[in-house]
């Protein structure tokens, strides 16, 4: 049991008076099932955002998980979304990678309200392989952030979510194949590896990582779906790959999809990057995959906001929710108004295609104001959500 958990249940359980007609695990398990919701939920990524808002830094809850939990749940309490995303940063993904002593050469904490920057740690593809033909997390796990506070972060969060009754579910987010394969050497290494290394060299380092990242499935449906977890978000790669190597390589994404179905009734999907139209009519064709939250390409194209929205509310009819808006950029420079025409807009251009979940596609910036979130949470509570 966790003391930051029962003060909070303590505090709020029956106490919080209710948003809409459904609680908001069913707000959000209905948009994932297609089917008409009270009002269009709106579920933020905010990782690092909800630990500035609850008055802490970066550095500050680097190594304290109970400030961790108490940011999360404080932001849902003060803001009624329809989900509460737990707060993770990079090392939880590499550390384990990493020998204790050489850790702080890799992580560089900055200001207070900035994110976690790392080191890549594999300067070559045969390292990279290097490191997962050795399974060398086996050797570094004891002691590394996935152990002392990933996994004891994502516990007290979902020992929340069962005392509050599931009013509100908790996000557990995974890093897929391509995601791994990419951050272990950082993209624009693998990307330049991909085009000069051997194909079959890359493959199998693909299947490396795959093996790894299906065997941490195992982890997660010991300690996340058994404490409750139901809704996962694959975190996806193949960021800058291009439709060839989609065709390709991005077979082990879908595998990896295959397996996470079994264990999480609601699995979505986040992607971003320079050929995400092409990503994204990959990834709608999955089974297995209920959401799809999703970016602006990283080119300009010359459609539209709306109309890119209604695009893939298209793509995605009858198969997947659509999760977005505003973007992130809008989200931390815009205005208030601004960012309601844009999560208006969405909601216009998704609505009459498939069921939406107002989420922009990447994370909330640190900086970005709450009057901003405040305006993405009202615009999308005043809305009835059904495709």
């Amino acid at each position: 049991m966790s003391k930051v958990v029962d003060q909070w249940v303590e505090r709020l359980k029956g106490k919080t008076k209710p948003v809409g007609e459904m609680t908001h695990w069913e707000r959000m398990a209905a948009a994932f099932d297609l089917k008409e919701t009270d009002m269009v939920p709106v579920a933020p990524e905010l990782d690092y955002w909800q630990i500035t808002y609850a008055g802490y830094s970066h550095k500050e809850i680097y190594n304290d998980v109970d400030k961790t939990t108490d940011a999360c749940i404080k932001t849902w309490a003060d803001l009624r979304c329809d989900a509460i995303w737990m707060y993770v940063d990079i090392s939880h993904q590499i550390e384990h990678f990493i020998p204790a002593e050489k850790r702080p050469e890799y992580f560089i904490h900055r200001g207070k309200d900035d994110y976690l920057l790392f080191k890549p740690i594999a300067h070559s593809l045969d390292e990279a392989i290097a490191l997962f033909e050795q399974r060398v997390w086996e050797k570094y796990i004891d002691g590394s952030r996935p152990v002392t506070h990933y996994t004891p972060h994502m516990l007290q969060l979902l020992e929340f979510q069962e005392k509050m009754d599931r009013q509100v579910p908790v996000i557990v987010g995974i890093g897929t194949p391509t995601n791994y394969a990419e951050t272990v050497v950082e993209v624009q290494n693998f990307l330049k590896w991909m085009v000069t290394e051997p194909e079959d060299k890359i493959r199998y380092y693909l299947d490396l990582v795959l093996k790894e990242r299906l065997a941490s499935l195992d982890f997660y449906a010991e300690f996340a779906a058994k404490n409750g977890a139901q809704f996962c978000c694959g975190f996806g790669g193949a960021r800058t790959w291009g439709p060839k190597h989609l065709e390709k390589f991005g077979d082990v994404d879908r595998i990896w999809v295959d397996k996470a179905k079994t264990i999480f009734p609601y699995v979505f999907w986040h992607i971003c990057g320079h050929n995400l139209p092409k990503a994204m009519e990959t990834v709608s064709s999955w089974d297995g995959i209920k959401a799809i939250q999703y970016d602006m390409p990283y080119y300009g194209q010359e459609i539209p906001w709306s109309q890119w929205c209604e695009q893939m509310a298209r793509l995605m009819h009858g198969r997947q929710c659509a999760m977005n808006s505003p973007t992130t950029q809008m989200a931390c420079h815009g205005t208030p108004s601004q960012v309601s025409q844009m999560v208006a807009e969405f909601i216009d251009a998704t609505l009459p295609h498939t069921t939406a979940c107002v989420m922009p596609g990447c994370e909330i910036d640190s900086f970005s104001p709450v009057e901003n979130l405040r305006a993405m949470i009202n615009t999308a509570r005043s809305r009835r959500g059904s495709a």
